[in-house]
């Protein structure tokens, strides 16, 4: 029996791929019984698009619209304007494969199936500049593996019923850019369900042309996570080895000149050995370049993409300092009782 569902999603000035975005879901082998979308108030003629579309859809589509909502409040305002119980949801902007919803719908054949997480990856083909070449390396070619018990799916691709919606209290609106998704992923598991994982990666992620756009995003996601008091055991490591790499380099560089001139042993530089560890993030990315090393992917790549690494962490941490220490009140309260209440 096909399963009538409802695609939901927010935007903001997405003029520019969203033709793409449309001509995809169009094409997909399983359409959705309606489509609601969410603008936070586009001034690139997103809007307009959409409302062209609506008119020439022979699938329902609602067009809300409220101005500078953020992402978490337009998911939630197209989620609770949905006809049907089974939610599909996904970030505008994205690529699609043409079997994509099928993926994610497929499973709730299963009655015992209560939400479902998919996988994704990037254009490789796509991946031109600079920048983006460093940052698919940094990312390990966005190939992670999932398993059920430790991913949380992103709202780029995830599926559910309403009452997992319902049960979880929606997206959290207190945050303002992003960890939205995550947060709802792991209240979802602390409450008991579990996300049915398809790793069939058939969402394809835009990904940025400049290494100011990529620090952009890390400040974006360091933020979110400071704002919700998440991930901070990773935070407080990534903090660590930035202190000890900082500290060695600049004690190599104190030390060297008196080793030269014979002021102090050469001995003296094995104090440094223990600030290595430091340098882990290193040792790791040094592995991944051995296994994607190639013509594209070559040492001035593999060098540039450790200035990005540096970059990113910088302003990830940035990010989680503001969202941590300079939240206002009401998100600090809120981030309490999220810990308090499910410990995620």
């Amino acid at each position: 029996m096909a399963l009538n569902f409802t695609l939901v999603s927010t935007v903001y000035n997405e003029a520019a791929r969203l033709d793409q975005t449309i001509k995809e879901l169009k094409k997909q082998t399983l359409q959705p019984s309606e489509i609601i979308i969410t603008d936070a108030g586009s001034t690139d003629g997103t809007y307009e698009i959409l409302l062209t579309w609506q008119m020439e859809s022979t699938i329902p589509i609602k067009i809300l619209q409220k101005v500078r909502c953020n992402v978490a409040e337009g998911r939630n305002l197209s989620i609770r304007e949905a006809s049907f119980d089974l939610i599909a949801s996904t970030d505008f902007g994205c690529r699609f494969h043409p079997q994509w919803l099928e993926s994610i719908i497929a499973p709730f054949s299963d009655p015992s199936v209560k939400a479902v997480g998919g996988a994704f990856a990037v254009v490789e083909e796509e991946i031109s500049t600079l920048p983006a070449k460093a940052a698919y390396l940094l990312f390990d070619g966005y190939k992670d593996d999932i398993h059920e018990d430790w991913f949380t799916p992103t709202s780029r691709s995830v599926a559910y019923y309403k009452e997992v919606f319902d049960a979880v209290g929606g997206y959290p609106e207190w945050l303002t850019l992003a960890a939205d998704d995550t947060v709802f992923g792991r209240v979802a598991k602390k409450i008991g369900y579990t996300f049915y994982m398809v790793d069939k990666r058939y969402v394809y992620w835009g990904r940025h042309q400049t290494a100011l756009a990529y620090a952009k995003e890390a400040f974006r996601y360091g933020l979110g996570d400071g704002e919700a008091h998440i991930n901070i055991r990773s935070t407080i490591s990534k903090c660590i080895e930035l202190i000890l790499r900082i500290t060695c380099v600049v004690s190599f560089l104190l030390l060297l000149p008196l080793v030269l001139l014979n002021i102090v042993p050469l001995y003296v530089l094995l104090l440094l050995v223990p600030l290595s560890l430091g340098f882990r993030p290193y040792w790791r990315h040094i592995s991944v370049w051995k296994r994607l090393q190639s013509y594209k992917y070559n040492t001035k790549v593999f060098l540039y993409s450790l200035y990005l690494m540096e970059k990113t962490r910088f302003y990830y941490l940035k990010g989680f300092y503001k969202g941590y220490v300079k939240s206002p009140s009401f998100r600090k309260e809120a981030a309490l009782l999220l810990k308090r209440n499910y410990q995620v």
